[in-house]
């Protein structure tokens, strides 16, 4: 297959934005979200909220809670959801006397679940994980870093019978910053941890995504190159690529995100900065389920020199959905990446929005939702708007008019759940609005 290098963009691409933000979308059918509601306790502040599905529809929220008063202990807590819309009890997953911080959450199939987050524990900075079962019992407190060393940033992802990777980065003596993971089987076995990298010794910490086979891909920024490797489901680490091309060594690589496809192919995507027009962009590479590299592409126009976030979403097929904003308008704007690697056009799905995230369900359809201006006097607002698998996009919604920091979680049938943060007189509540159940909704493998 001929791989298709992007076009570079002519100066008319800002009159064709211009005239693509005129023309009037078709429809898109969309459920309903439920009423908004609190999901975090009463009296404390509660933030860092994420969620995910199984592959029936039941949901897991978890967060951070901090107390009001000093020394302020802060604990992670876990919240389940029926997918006919029942909720669990709060439960806390951390133990007394830690500092957690950036909880992230993963379900396998059948709705078992992991719980990770990284913590100062009064004398190391250590990364921990918790399962937690199909019925809301937590598992034993896993330390997944060693001793002596300081550990920032985690992230997880679980195959269909429940296997993990867990990943976060941690500095050593010499302060190198190495990317690290370890495999936490479903039976409860931890493998050991690896370096991912020993050179360069400034990463991030690696993004990680599994196909449906159990293989997974793992992506990060390492001192300015982006670095990857395959995981197959025996265990075995692939060779390290780097993904980025050679540029100027002034040049930037950071924020690197991956994306998988029902076969482990994947996408490798960053945002790179260019010193010599001091500009940035959404790059990306393919990465073959054995390991081959493809062509680097950028993603974003070349007329829109100043992304902020962004965020990419793909069904089980390949296909994809690019979103980004811009600095100095807070312009969001969206890009379909077909299986073929044919980048479409953009297409202005607000005229602000920030914090924003896709995702997409088995099919292709989905659901981006971002921070909005603030309505009748608020701060901020949710909003979101549906899309589905051709890539047309539904009116906006929104989800609250005061609110903060979304995020958001699909099941492989297209339901949403999005999740805030939002300040109440006397604390901070996360709060959870939900697609309802549909009877008859059928999955994909």
């Amino acid at each position: 297959m001929t791989r298709r290098r992007l076009r570079p963009f002519a100066a008319t691409m800002a009159v064709a934005l211009s005239l693509a933000c005129l023309v009037s979308t078709p429809t898109v059918a969309s459920a309903v979200l439920s009423p908004p509601s609190s999901i975090s306790p009463a009296g404390y502040d509660s933030y860092d909220q994420q969620q995910a599905f199984d592959r029936q529809g039941d949901a897991l929220f978890t967060w951070v809670r901090e107390d009001h008063t000093y020394p302020r202990y802060r604990y992670v807590q876990i919240k389940s959801r029926s997918y006919r819309g029942t909720w669990g009890t709060t439960t806390t997953v951390s133990p007394y006397g830690q500092d957690p911080r950036a909880p992230k959450v993963a379900l396998d199939d059948d709705g078992d679940a992991i719980v990770v987050w990284h913590a100062y524990d009064g004398v190391d900075y250590h990364a921990y994980a918790r399962r937690v079962s199909r019925y809301g019992t937590p598992g034993p407190l896993v330390e997944l870093s060693a001793p002596g060393l300081t550990v920032h940033g985690t992230n997880v992802a679980i195959d269909p019978d429940g296997d993990a990777v867990i990943t976060w980065i941690e500095w050593d003596e010499d302060v190198a910053v190495r990317p690290m993971m370890r495999r936490y089987s479903s039976s409860g076995s931890l493998a050991p941890a690896v370096v991912l990298a020993s050179t360069p010794a400034h990463a991030e910490t690696p993004a990680v995504a599994y196909d449906r086979e159990g293989d997974a891909v793992l992506a990060w920024a390492n001192d300015n190159v982006v670095q990857a490797r395959t995981l197959s489901a025996d265990g075995t680490l692939g060779e390290l690529r780097t993904v980025s091309a050679p540029l100027s060594p002034i040049d930037r690589h950071f924020t690197a995100k991956v994306t998988v496809d029902r076969d482990g192919d994947a996408l490798v995507t960053w945002r790179h900065w260019t010193a010599a027009d001091q500009s940035d962009q959404i790059w990306g590479r393919w990465l073959s389920r054995e390991g081959t590299v493809g062509e680097v592409r950028q993603l974003t126009p070349s007329a829109h020199t100043d992304p902020v976030n962004y965020s990419v979403a793909g069904d089980l097929d390949g296909d994809m959905l690019l979103t980004w904003d811009l600095f100095g308008t807070g312009h969001l704007y969206s890009v379909t990446i077909s299986r073929t690697k044919a980048v479409g056009e953009p297409v202005l799905l607000s005229s602000f929005g920030r914090m924003h995230s896709v995702r997409l369900d088995d099919d292709g359809d989905g659901i981006v939702v971002w921070q909005g201006q603030g309505i009748d006097g608020s701060v901020s607002s949710i909003a979101a708007r549906r899309v589905n698998q051709s890539g047309t996009f539904g009116a906006t919604e929104v989800v609250v008019p005061n609110g903060t920091t979304p995020t958001v979680a699909v099941t492989p049938g297209g339901r949403a759940a999005v999740a805030w943060q939002r300040r109440f007189q006397v604390d901070l509540q996360v709060q959870a609005s939900v697609d309802p159940y549909v009877t008859g909704q059928t999955t994909r493998s």
